[in-house]
């Protein structure tokens, strides 16, 4: 199941959460992910695989090595998730009552964006590709 070679992606993404399955239930209902599976602990799950639709994100309960939030109240991880309908996924979100950060809007690098944070506190990107941006355009020097 976890070989790439088989098409499973080469990076994958684990959050912490202090209440996992509640997370994982906000998660597939709010940004529509798939539920691939769920490691069962005593008082709910340790460990879920979650499909985005074409990435996996792997969440698990907080405990002595994994922490949910940063220190100070800083951001420390953002997820960024490209979506084929990113203004549908963006009024799914905020009907849901999810915390958008950053409004859906068209960036000068060519992707329409928005920021939401989880119940939890994660920072979550959802994007689309608009167009091809020479990144000169918009600031950037390109090293390839």
């Amino acid at each position: 199941m976890y070989d790439p070679a088989r098409g499973f992606p080469h990076v994958v993404v684990e959050l912490a959460y202090a209440d996992p399955d509640r997370a994982v239930d906000w998660l597939v209902s709010v940004f529509g992910f798939r539920l691939l599976l769920r490691q069962p602990a005593s008082g709910g799950i340790q460990h879920a695989d979650l499909d985005t639709g074409g990435g996996i994100v792997m969440v698990r309960r907080t405990g002595e090595r994994y922490t949910s939030t940063c220190t100070g109240g800083h951001t420390c991880k953002q997820v960024i998730v490209w979506v084929p309908d990113v203004d549908e996924h963006f009024v799914r979100s905020a009907t849901a009552g999810a915390d958008i950060v950053q409004p859906l809007r068209d960036k000068p690098w060519g992707l329409r964006q928005y920021l939401v944070r989880d119940l939890e506190g994660h920072l979550w990107e959802f994007t689309r590709h608009l167009r091809d941006v020479p990144p000169r355009e918009w600031g950037a020097v390109a090293m390839m």
